[in-house]
Protein backbone atom coordinates (compact mmCIF):
# COMPACT_ATOMS: atom_id res chain seq x y z
CA UNK A 1 0.00 0.00 0.00
CA UNK A 2 1.13 3.19 -0.98
CA UNK A 3 0.89 6.11 1.72
CA UNK A 4 2.32 9.33 2.37
CA UNK A 5 3.88 11.38 5.61
CA UNK A 6 3.14 14.73 5.32
CA UNK A 7 6.53 16.59 6.80
CA UNK A 8 8.42 19.31 7.58
CA UNK A 9 11.59 19.81 6.08
CA UNK A 10 13.06 19.30 9.79
CA UNK A 11 11.31 16.00 9.66
CA UNK A 12 12.66 14.48 6.78
CA UNK A 13 16.15 15.09 7.59
CA UNK A 14 15.82 13.35 10.87
CA UNK A 15 13.93 10.75 9.21
CA UNK A 16 17.18 10.88 6.32
CA UNK A 17 19.27 10.35 8.73
CA UNK A 18 17.57 8.35 11.33
CA UNK A 19 16.41 5.75 9.13
CA UNK A 20 13.17 5.49 11.08
CA UNK A 21 10.55 7.61 11.91
CA UNK A 22 7.39 6.72 13.86
CA UNK A 23 5.18 9.66 11.97
CA UNK A 24 2.00 10.67 14.03
CA UNK A 25 -0.12 11.22 10.55
CA UNK A 26 -0.38 8.78 7.74
CA UNK A 27 -2.01 9.52 4.80
CA UNK A 28 -3.23 6.34 2.18
CA UNK A 29 -6.11 5.37 -0.15
CA UNK A 30 -8.00 3.63 2.37
CA UNK A 31 -10.93 1.22 2.03
CA UNK A 32 -13.26 4.28 3.05
CA UNK A 33 -11.81 6.52 0.77
CA UNK A 34 -12.04 4.87 -2.38
CA UNK A 35 -15.29 3.97 -1.27
CA UNK A 36 -16.59 7.74 -1.06
CA UNK A 37 -14.70 8.20 -4.03
CA UNK A 38 -15.67 5.84 -6.72
CA UNK A 39 -14.76 7.87 -9.94
CA UNK A 40 -11.51 7.64 -9.23
CA UNK A 41 -8.99 4.62 -10.41
CA UNK A 42 -6.04 3.68 -8.23
CA UNK A 43 -4.20 6.50 -9.66
CA UNK A 44 -6.35 8.99 -9.15
CA UNK A 45 -7.41 8.22 -5.72
CA UNK A 46 -3.14 8.63 -4.85
CA UNK A 47 -2.65 11.78 -6.23
CA UNK A 48 -5.55 12.68 -4.59
CA UNK A 49 -4.37 11.32 -0.94
CA UNK A 50 -0.94 12.60 -1.84
CA UNK A 51 -2.29 16.47 -2.30
CA UNK A 52 -4.23 16.01 0.81
CA UNK A 53 -1.05 14.97 2.88
CA UNK A 54 0.81 17.96 0.98
CA UNK A 55 -1.84 20.52 1.95
CA UNK A 56 -1.33 19.46 5.29
CA UNK A 57 2.34 18.67 5.90
CA UNK A 58 4.60 21.73 6.74
CA UNK A 59 6.02 21.49 2.89
CA UNK A 60 7.23 17.93 2.34
CA UNK A 61 5.59 14.30 1.50
CA UNK A 62 7.27 10.91 1.85
CA UNK A 63 5.68 8.69 0.19
CA UNK A 64 6.30 4.84 1.43
CA UNK A 65 5.19 1.66 0.43
CA UNK A 66 3.62 -0.61 3.36
CA UNK A 67 2.76 -4.15 3.63
CA UNK A 68 -0.96 -4.25 4.76
CA UNK A 69 0.05 -6.51 7.33
CA UNK A 70 1.81 -3.23 9.15
CA UNK A 71 -1.96 -1.43 9.22
CA UNK A 72 -3.77 -1.77 12.18
CA UNK A 73 -6.62 0.91 11.48
CA UNK A 74 -7.90 1.86 8.58
CA UNK A 75 -10.20 5.46 8.35
CA UNK A 76 -11.50 7.75 6.49
CA UNK A 77 -8.18 9.03 4.03
CA UNK A 78 -5.59 8.12 7.03
CA UNK A 79 -4.15 4.70 8.70
CA UNK A 80 -2.61 3.91 11.86
CA UNK A 81 0.69 1.23 12.21
CA UNK A 82 1.96 -0.82 14.10
CA UNK A 83 5.50 0.11 13.75
CA UNK A 84 7.97 2.66 12.99
CA UNK A 85 8.59 3.55 9.49
CA UNK A 86 11.77 2.36 7.85
CA UNK A 87 13.75 4.30 5.34
CA UNK A 88 14.06 1.44 3.32
CA UNK A 89 10.02 1.93 2.94
CA UNK A 90 11.09 5.18 0.83
CA UNK A 91 9.60 5.41 -2.73
CA UNK A 92 9.93 9.82 -2.89
CA UNK A 93 9.89 12.69 -1.85
CA UNK A 94 7.59 15.72 -2.50
CA UNK A 95 8.02 19.13 -2.46
CA UNK A 96 4.58 20.90 -2.10
CA UNK A 97 4.25 24.66 -3.49
CA UNK A 98 1.12 25.50 -1.68
CA UNK A 99 0.92 29.19 -4.29
CA UNK A 100 0.80 26.55 -7.45
CA UNK A 101 -1.01 23.97 -5.65
CA UNK A 102 1.57 21.48 -7.15
CA UNK A 103 4.62 18.45 -6.01
CA UNK A 104 7.92 18.64 -7.20
CA UNK A 105 8.94 14.81 -7.07
CA UNK A 106 12.35 13.66 -6.23
CA UNK A 107 13.64 10.21 -6.31
CA UNK A 108 15.28 8.49 -3.88
CA UNK A 109 18.21 8.45 -4.34
CA UNK A 110 17.86 12.25 -5.23
CA UNK A 111 16.79 12.91 -1.73
CA UNK A 112 19.92 13.25 -0.09
CA UNK A 113 21.64 15.61 -2.61
CA UNK A 114 18.32 17.63 -2.15
CA UNK A 115 18.91 17.88 1.45
CA UNK A 116 22.18 19.14 1.16
CA UNK A 117 21.32 21.80 -1.48
CA UNK A 118 19.00 23.08 1.50
CA UNK A 119 21.37 23.53 3.97
CA UNK A 120 22.00 22.02 7.35
CA UNK A 121 19.98 21.48 9.99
Amino acid sequence: MRAYLPLTIDEVKDFYLQKTFAPEIIYAPTIKFITANPELDEEEAEYEISMIAARASGGFVIAVELAEKEVFQHNEETIEILNEIIWENVEALFEYDSVEDELTWYATQEIGDYLQSVGSK
